[in-house]
């Protein structure tokens, strides 16, 4: 679990940070997947507030509380913390992965050699072409995205668990979607499409493109562990993977020293 602690417009003491550390540690035994927080401490007149941003099973929590003193502050937000997790998770508990206790720790070999770090891609629904555009603006070879509704009748976008990723291999551009109410699978075991991107016209603002459904591909089936081992003995710069726990697509990638991992952002 990587947390920071930070001060705004203020230095922290160590045995601030210590303490902050100390008490959002223990929230780490809410989460499945690797989890990172950033804690913000701040003054305002009297007030002395706690603020904090988590990123755990692909979801962001986010809180803020404020009292007479720093560790009274701290001390509250954990308690809203836990209270805000706790009541997630046990409405989510159907959608919910295995228990903490059930999951693998990371080998530990790895996390002292890397840094892991979840990003929590944008909940705005973006349409596949656009997202190969913005793909390509950014040089990258992978974009995971949100993909807006089709239909009108379809779920609201705000409440569409329908991401997909659009990368690029050695045999071209692939698009791999898991879709939000499971039409279009064939099995039961099929938990996401893979499709072919051939782009028929290259215009730099409206590219025409041609998706055509491949089912020979298989995408790695991995928990976020497994991933990271797998990843740490290839070669590879990134890698797809269908997220047995959470059950969405995600994506790990290495960024100089780090290592960091895409997660939808519902």
């Amino acid at each position: 679990m990587n947390i920071t602690v930070t001060g705004r417009h203020m230095n922290v003491s160590d045995s601030l940070k210590d303490y902050a550390g100390k008490k959002i540690t223990k929230l780490d035994r809410y989460f499945n997947q690797l989890m990172d927080a950033h804690v913000i401490l701040s003054a305002e007149k009297l007030d002395h507030i706690s603020e904090v941003v988590i990123n755990g099973d692909g979801i962001q929590f986010h809180g803020k509380e404020k009292a007479a003193d720093f560790f009274s502050s701290i001390d509250l937000l954990f308690e809203k913390m836990e209270k805000q997790i706790r009541r997630y998770k046990e409405k989510h508990q159907m959608h919910k992965g295995p228990e903490k206790g059930e999951t693998e720790t990371i080998n530990t070999e790895v996390k002292e050699k890397k840094q892991i770090i979840l990003r929590q891609v944008s909940d705005k629904p973006v349409d596949k072409v656009e997202a190969l555009l913005q793909m390509r603006i950014d040089k990258r070879d992978f974009i995971l995205f949100k993909k807006g509704v089709d239909r009108i009748e379809a779920a609201p976008a705000s409440s569409s668990k329908n991401y997909a990723l659009i990368y690029r291999d050695l045999t071209g551009l692939k698009m791999i979607e898991v879709p939000d109410d499971g039409s279009g699978r064939g099995t039961d075991e099929e938990k996401y499409l893979v499709f072919d991107l051939s782009v028929l016209d290259e215009s730099a603002t409206n590219p025409k493109i041609e998706f055509t459904i491949n089912r020979s591909i298989d995408v790695a089936n991995l928990t976020l562990h497994e991933a990271i081992l797998e990843i740490e003995k290839s070669d590879h710069r990134f890698l797809p993977f269908y997220n047995t726990e959470s059950q969405v697509i995600n994506v790990i990638y290495r960024n100089g020293d780090v290592y960091e991992v895409l997660v939808p952002g519902f």
